[in-house]
């Protein structure tokens, strides 16, 4: 049986050729295509082998690009706060506000991209209030419908109280 090693030569040119199948796919070629040109037995071996690859090195781009970016944000920051010493030194204070929102912006684009933002609690509270207040727009309700069948019939009523009717 062959090796298992990521560094054997067979995964390594498996991974070639899938990596070659994705640019042929990129370039539009169907996956018949690229199985008869790779040497695959059919289009779902062609498809699978560039979906292994896909597979593996997706995580590994994703979080390489993060760092990447990260240490983009990190160097941003750097040179916009030293900007920003620099602005104080020299007394030009009218510059301030913005050099300090640029940073503002910089940190919040960080925290954004490394997830260190908390999502936001909410606490929902009061069922016992609400169950309260129905009750009471229910009698409410049920009064003045009461007061109503009691009057003498073509009499309004007072509006005073706040319902229409």
């Amino acid at each position: 049986m062959g090796s298992r090693s990521p560094m054997d030569p067979d995964n390594l040119d498996a991974a070639e050729r899938g990596r070659q199948a994705l640019e042929l796919r990129r370039d539009g070629k169907t996956w018949p295509q690229i199985a008869e040109e790779l040497g695959y037995a059919d289009r779902a071996s062609a498809y699978n082998a560039a979906k292994r690859l896909l597979d593996r090195t997706e995580f590994e781009s994703v979080e390489e690009y993060r760092a990447i970016e990260a240490d983009r944000l990190d160097e941003a920051h750097r040179i916009q706060f030293g900007a920003l010493e620099v602005l104080v030194s020299m007394g030009k204070f009218e510059a301030v506000p913005p050099a300090v929102s640029a940073l503002a912006k910089i940190s919040d684009r960080r925290s954004k991209l490394l997830g260190l933002d908390a999502p936001t609690r909410v606490n929902v509270t009061g069922t016992e209030d609400f169950a309260a207040t129905a009750v009471q727009l229910m009698a409410e309700i049920l009064d003045a419908e009461a007061e109503a069948e009691a009057r003498p019939e073509g009499d309004q009523g007072d509006d005073t109280d706040g319902w229409v009717r």
